[in-house]
């Protein structure tokens, strides 16, 4: 990818502990030395919220399923959000 797309790579080696975060839309590959446990956090930012909302009100806007996963997304950050808020007193 680099002679093709000027696109480098990165390699690191992750220890017990430790925490990789990669981009929204960034193309990875992971290889496991040893058995894992992999848990993964989906991040719907407000901006691309409000871009996906858009995209389904055009007539060849977002699928249905798409926007049914991202309106679990949004209403699972609220739940949290009041969690942290009633922890608050």
């Amino acid at each position: 990818l680099r002679e093709e797309c000027g696109v480098s790579g990165w390699s690191l080696l992750q220890l017990p502990g430790d925490a990789v975060l990669v981009p929204a839309g960034a193309p990875h590959q992971v290889q496991s030395l040893s058995g894992t446990i992999s848990v993964e956090q989906q991040f719907l930012s407000p901006e691309s919220a409000v871009r996906l909302r858009e995209l389904g009100t055009e007539p060849a806007g977002t699928p249905r399923r798409l926007r049914a996963q991202m309106d679990g997304m949004i209403f699972a950050a609220v739940r949290e959000a009041l969690d942290v808020l009633r922890g608050c007193k």
